[in-house]
């Protein structure tokens, strides 16, 4: 029996926009928008820049959720076909350490 045991992390993400006439006032405000004790920031882009100064940037942040995940089978090849078949929508895997 091999048994594959790792982690899992939701895919789900936020996004926030922040409006000012300079470029860091507007990152600050769309940071301020997100959630970043369950979230962590991935990017901050720039969508629209004004020659009036009319500046708009959106934050994504992604989901700190992860969950351990163990699948076993009679082989490695069968342990992660279990493996990946039960990674719910939504998730993907981070690693996987094999135990034989």
């Amino acid at each position: 029996m091999t048994t594959v045991r790792g982690l899992i992390r939701s895919t789900a993400t936020i996004t926030a926009d922040g409006h000012a006439d300079d470029q860091s006032t507007a990152r600050e405000r769309a940071v301020a928008g997100l959630d970043l004790t369950t979230h962590e920031l991935v990017q901050a882009n720039t969508l629209t820049a004004k020659a009036s100064g009319d500046i708009t940037i959106r934050a994504v942040a992604r989901s700190r959720d992860v969950r351990p995940l163990e699948a076993t089978g009679t082989n490695y090849p069968a342990a992660m076909t279990v493996c990946r078949q039960s990674i719910p929508d939504g998730w993907i895997s981070l690693h996987v350490l094999v135990d034989e």
